[in-house]
């Protein structure tokens, strides 16, 4: 699998497990700053700890894998008639390049939603410039054109003052400059930018709900804190739900669940000694930090051990002068017979990664010539599949110890023979 999709999906559990346990273990409480706190510092754990790997832990993790293998190569030894095996007609089953098509339909509909996201940024731009800036109750504002519902995006406020009362547009600026000076904007773009490349997570866009609710509660909670008395506020707020939303990624002054908003104004305070269980994000920060290590050291164990294979011995020609038989009284043999050269070669055969990804596999046809002194020279690929596999298949003869060597009327020759490995 491409590295960036491991990572895509490493950072999408982990967003969907800090989601699951908000909705069990927070979702109910009232301590809304820890909430903000909270999803804050997962979705940025989340993005960051598939690179970090702690070897300590991969270490002494008990489950750890081993003898793991990458890839199989399945290896059949044929007869020593090479005419026969190069009259073969080999047809190689039909290929869908399914991880192409898979990555080309990710890569599309990932191109819609960031062309999406950045014309709500446009349109936030557009609507400063067609909106006069104005100083109301000594706070600038720009002034909208159109009867739609007040917003604010990072240090600006955005309202149209002649649709509401004194006491309204008080209301409303209390709330969108807690938006502000707590920097709700941060928050939005986050978890905007993270449902761009997980927008087929449904828990990437439940956190987004959930995110954007608890920002709301914030800023209702901000003009309470002011000495708004809370029955005139909620009466404001549903004078307001007519209101059209301009921009999704902005922080709206009204918002669809606005029934949510007014039951956590009239909520009773969680006592502070659940404060304790926030303390359940620290076991899943571990749990994950330690599969990621585990992870990391399988994937260096695999990469060694395709690095660290057996130098072949330096490869001698045969001479023009000596002759090679294809048949023979002795046919030569391999140190401990055929099973033995099955066992060796379904051993030593490393199944290319690059291979494996690309979905590569087939039969590659050898010959070689075991000489006189055992030694194996002159080997060619009859028939190939890939230059990956025919390479391995080439490099793993190569490395063969020193055969038995054949025999024609009582004397030592060399002799061709030929096998086919299949992948």
């Amino acid at each position: 699998m491409h590295p960036f999709f491991t990572y895509l999906i490493q950072v999408n559990i982990a967003l969907a497990l800090f989601y699951l346990l908000y909705v069990i273990v927070f979702r109910k409480d009232t301590f809304l700053r820890l909430r903000r706190f909270f999803f804050l510092s997962v979705i940025l754990f989340s993005l960051l700890y598939p690179f970090f790997a702690v070897s300590a832990l991969s270490d002494a993790w008990p489950f750890r894998l081993t003898g793991f293998q990458e890839g199989a190569a399945a290896v059949f030894i044929g007869e020593p008639a090479m005419a026969v095996i190069m009259d073969e007609d080999v047809v190689a089953p039909a290929h869908i390049p399914w991880k192409e098509i898979l990555f080309l339909s990710y890569m599309a509909i990932t191109f819609v939603f960031v062309l999406r996201f950045s014309l709500q940024l446009l349109s936030i731009y557009r609507i400063r410039a067609k909106s006069e800036k104005q100083v109301v109750s000594g706070i600038p504002v720009y002034q909208l054109k159109n009867d739609v519902t007040p917003f604010s995006f990072f240090g600006l406020i955005f309202i149209h003052t002649g649709n509401h009362s004194e006491a309204e547009l008080s209301h409303i600026l209390l709330h969108e400059q807690t938006h502000v000076h707590q920097r709700h904007s941060i928050d939005i773009m986050l978890i905007e930018s993270a449902c761009l490349f997980s927008w087929w997570n449904p828990f990437v866009w439940l956190m987004k709900r959930e995110m954007a609710m608890n920002l709301e509660y914030l800023a209702d909670n901000g003009v309470l804190r002011e000495g708004v008395d809370s029955r005139e506020y909620q009466y404001h707020l549903l004078q307001l739900t007519y209101h059209e939303t301009t921009v999704q990624i902005v922080n709206n002054f009204n918002v669809s669940q606005l029934k949510q908003r007014i039951m956590m104004m009239n909520k009773t305070k969680s006592p502070a000694l659940k404060l304790v269980k926030y303390v359940l994000m620290l076991p899943l920060f571990f749990l994950f930090i330690a599969a990621n290590s585990i992870y990391a050291a399988q994937n260096e164990a695999k990469t060694a051990a395709a690095h660290n294979l057996p130098e072949p011995p330096p490869e001698k020609k045969v001479a023009e002068t000596d002759e090679v038989f294809i048949l023979v009284d002795v046919l030569p043999e391999f140190p401990g017979g055929t099973e033995a050269m099955m066992r060796y070669l379904v051993d030593n055969i490393r199944y290319p990664v690059e291979a494996q990804k690309k979905g590569i596999q087939g039969r590659v046809i050898c010959s070689f010539v075991i000489m006189k002194d055992g030694n194996i020279n002159d080997i060619n690929v009859v028939r190939g599949v890939d230059s990956l596999l025919d390479a391995e298949a080439v490099r793993v003869i190569r490395t063969m110890p020193k055969w038995k060597p054949g025999e024609q009327q009582g004397k030592i020759v060399n002799v061709k023979y030929t096998i086919p490995l299949v992948f």
